[in-house]
């Protein structure tokens, strides 16, 4: 891939990383002044008939409008195009220059209570937007985190719903289903690994990411009690009463006792610190936000080889 010129504009040049679901690239957008980068995702649908592979085409243009709807966040990747090529479907995506959080949760490197309020309050308010906009993000985790230089904006990266596309089958009451539970082991909750993913299942992800940064423990080595499946993790870390009741709230076993939704989890923790906040402050408009527009990103489809 690298070097090669997709639909004559995106040029290659380097490798970001890959697995089953696809690869990404840094490229050249060569019709733009200077050639500015952009991140390329390519995926590739495990199906080869015409039917399913329909079916994967319905559903790439619709997570793309999704996508595109999420984009107009400002710590969200704009979608800058979509395009088919020789059965093989590629999103186009702003490039965003930093890091991710995995350089900041380090193992056995614990960060202070307050620095862990102040990262999930960070997290939650772009997470808040998402689920407002009914979307499910599946796969929060420290790679899927962007800490932007040189402002230090953190984004959210890598929808798992897009990841379907590259899973989805067809079963003889031509219906679509799944086959992989989108998500990274050690934040996906248990519903979503059995194929129901929940607002709270995000939820769920944050507050084990904030575990994580607290303990300095990873996910794996965090124990759960035999009988209740709860995480035990607060004989690792000093915490105020009140935030480990937060967080252990949000990594609930049963999906129904955690915050359902973002706007619901960043209320909680705004109360942390002002118990008289009025819920009402959550629906003033944010005039830093960009309005979601009408415009679609381009679409190109190329002649198939």
């Amino acid at each position: 891939m690298l070097g090669n010129i997709l639909v004559g504009r995106y040029q290659i040049i380097s490798h970001l990383g890959g697995g089953g679901f696809g690869e990404t690239f840094v490229a050249y957008d060569t019709q733009l002044p200077g050639n500015p980068k952009c991140v390329v995702k390519k995926l590739k649908p495990q199906v080869t008939d015409p039917e399913s592979l329909q079916t994967a085409r319905r559903l790439f243009d619709t997570e793309a409008q999704v996508l595109h709807k999420l984009g107009t966040h400002n710590q969200i990747p704009q979608l800058l195009a979509y395009f088919e090529e020789n059965e093989e479907f590629y999103l186009v995506q702003e490039f965003i220059e930093g890091h991710n959080l995995s350089q900041e949760i380090i193992p056995g490197k614990p960060l202070s209570q307050s620095q862990v309020i102040s990262l999930l309050q960070e997290i939650l308010k772009i997470l808040d937007f998402v689920h407002q906009q009914k979307v499910i993000h599946r796969d929060v985790n420290p790679h899927n985190l962007l800490r932007r230089e040189p402002d230090g904006k953190l984004f959210l990266i890598d929808f798992g719903a897009v990841k379907q596309i590259t899973t989805q089958v067809i079963n003889p009451s031509n219906k679509t289903t799944f086959t992989v539970a989108i998500g990274t082991p050690g934040y996906i909750p248990g519903e979503q690994a059995q194929g129901s993913p929940k607002y709270s299942s995000d939820i769920y992800a944050v507050g084990i990411l904030g575990i994580q940064a607290l303990t300095g423990l990873s996910p794996e080595e965090l124990e759960k009690d035999a009988e209740t499946n709860e995480i035990i993790w607060q004989n690792h870390t000093e915490v105020s009463q009140e935030f480990a009741q937060f967080l252990d709230k949000m990594v609930r076993y049963d999906f129904r006792q955690r915050y359902s939704s973002a706007t619901l989890a960043l209320q909680a923790l705004k109360d942390l610190h002002n118990p008289h906040w009025q819920t009402l402050a959550l629906n003033i408009p944010d005039h830093n936000q960009p309005s979601i527009t009408n415009n679609k990103p381009q679409k190109r489809l190329s002649k198939k080889s």
